[in-house]
């Protein structure tokens, strides 16, 4: 019995192998067939790409970016990519708009004029006045990364941190926050091989900077100290705290007129590749994610296709990539409030801060508002005054040519008098032609320099100009940071115009003499009126 069972069994497995052999053909003929496509076929996105990874060797290129030293600072994030010209409106900051839509600007906030207008320039306002405006004080170029000072003026990021050097504060290095896809002095390209391009040598002794949390931080101290910043212009110690150039804000707004006016003289130098082995090529597109611009190969070299980085947007070229808006130093937060105590933008962490429970807190939308109007009102003041000061002009000049009549004549009746005394009135003679020599220039001179002040309210076209373009500007805290400087100036010049008078009188009417007394008096002869005082 058990025999048979066993040969039952053994004819039903040779009965049933070749069905079960077919059935597993059939069932594995497919993956077998894609398996085949996988080895014989080259497949593009197989290709392996250097992992995402900090530069050391790279050059970030002639404009690094936002500089660590900052980096604890008030402006993480990137720009949408760079500024349009001058004639494309106003910069699309991070405002809400009232009406959000598909509109390429944003709507226009409600005050007395749309974010975007302008009051129109004079006839003698010209953007060589305005490029006054937009040069550091101390490289005196045009503003790169501008930093924001307490005292209303402006400085580059780098000129700062030479300043702090120069001072014995140690600085963190402008250029290590990552500004650039990753690469290695190993990374290659199919058609330009290794890439490693040395760093900027305005830089190169900012990069020995020692340890320190912040930076500003003084050479050979450890525990935290307050950092002083010599202001460039007014030459006034700005206390800049423990934070050092991480407690300042960047002056987005100054960086837009600055980008907008380069575009409307045409100086912007062609943009070139960042990525390229020399001779580099053109940029054609940029990347705010990276921070850097790329010629079309290098785009997609540093952007594979299936990885993240291939979901970067590509924008125009540029060599400024600024971040979005205004972000608190501190928290790292969005700034929404303006503390008019302290004068100066804080965000929702900063408001609840017992530093600031008694203070005077406004919305940042307010503050843009009620400043945008004084600004407004100011500006229009002076604009509509060009005429004004024309005819004060005038009047100037009219006064100085009658003051240098009126006193050549005084002097020569005092000569005809004088002529006809004897030896002893010679020298008391030239004492009254000094007397009189004296008060002439010291009037001159005051109206000359009030001459030159008027002559400085025509000139000052420039800071009309630059204020128009501030105007334009619709990030609510980057107006507030930039108009609050810019109106304090144009209070001044209103001032001036306001309290016009001339400096001196050009009548010199109390310096005749009377020659009818008798010669005993002539060791006391004076003029008439005043002592011959001005």
């Amino acid at each position: 019995m058990p025999v048979l069972i066993l040969v039952l069994i053994l004819a039903l497995i040779l009965v049933s192998m070749p069905v079960l052999f077919l059935a597993l053909i059939l069932v594995s003929m497919p993956v077998l067939i894609l398996v085949l496509i996988l080895v014989l076929m080259p497949v593009p996105f197989l290709v392996l790409v250097p992992a995402p990874g900090p530069a050391p060797g790279l050059d970030a290129g002639p404009y690094p970016g936002p500089d660590p030293g900052l980096g604890a600072g008030p402006y993480p994030g990137s720009d949408p990519g760079p500024d349009p010209g001058l004639s494309a409106g106003p910069y699309p900051g991070p405002i809400p708009s009232p009406n959000p839509g598909p509109s390429l600007h944003p709507a226009p906030v409600p005050g007395p004029a749309a974010p975007g207008d302008a009051l129109p320039l004079s006839p003698q306002t010209s953007m060589k006045n305005m490029e006054r405006e937009l040069v550091c004080p101390v490289c005196k170029e045009m503003y790169k990364q501008p930093l924001a000072l307490p005292c209303m003026h402006n400085v580059c990021h780098v000129c700062a941190s030479e300043v702090l050097l120069q001072h014995g504060y140690l600085c963190c290095d402008p250029t290590s926050e990552p500004s650039s896809p990753a690469a290695t002095p190993a990374t290659r390209s199919p058609r330009l091989g290794r890439r490693g391009v040395p760093k900027p040598d305005r830089l190169d002794r900012l990069l020995k900077s020692g340890f320190g949390t912040y930076p500003g931080r003084k050479r050979g101290t450890v525990h935290p100290q307050t950092i002083s910043f010599p202001c460039p212009a007014c030459q006034r110690d700005i206390d800049l705290g423990e934070r050092g150039l991480g407690s300042l804000f960047r002056n987005l707004t100054l960086e837009r007129v600055v980008e907008r006016y380069r575009q409307t003289i045409n100086i912007s130098a062609a943009i070139m590749c960042q990525f390229c082995k020399p001779p580099q090529l053109e940029a054609t597109k940029g990347c705010t994610e990276c921070k850097s611009s790329f010629c079309n190969e290098c785009f997609k070299l540093y952007h594979p296709w299936g990885t993240q980085k291939a979901q970067h947007e590509p924008t125009p070229p540029t060599l400024t990539f600024r971040p979005k808006g205004l972000m608190c130093p501190e928290h790292k937060e969005e700034v929404t409030h303006y503390c008019k105590t302290c004068q100066r933008l804080v965000c929702q962490l900063c408001r609840v801060r017992r530093t600031h429970t008694s203070h005077k807190i406004t919305p940042v939308l307010s503050a843009y508002q009620a400043l945008r109007e004084k600004l407004t009102k100011s500006l229009a003041y002076i604009l509509s005054s060009q005429d004004t000061v024309q005819t004060q002009i005038a009047e100037l000049e009219e006064t100085v040519k009658h003051t240098e009549v009126n006193g050549s004549q005084a002097k020569e009746e005092v000569s005809q008098l004088i002529q006809g005394l004897c030896a002893m009135l010679e020298e008391k003679r030239a004492s009254l032609l000094q007397a009189i020599e004296e008060c002439q220039q010291e009037r001159l001179a005051s109206l000359h320099y009030q001459i030159q002040e008027h002559q400085a309210m025509l000139e000052n076209s420039g800071m009309v100009g630059y204020a128009q373009e501030v105007l334009k500007e619709t990030d609510h805290p980057c107006f507030v940071q930039a108009a609050k400087q810019l109106h304090n100036r144009i209070l001044r010049a209103t001032d001036s115009l306001q309290s016009f008078r001339p400096a001196a009188t050009a009548s010199f009417s109390h310096f005749q003499l009377d020659v009818s007394r008798e010669l005993k008096l002539l060791t006391d002869l004076a003029f008439i009126k005043g002592c011959g005082r001005c």
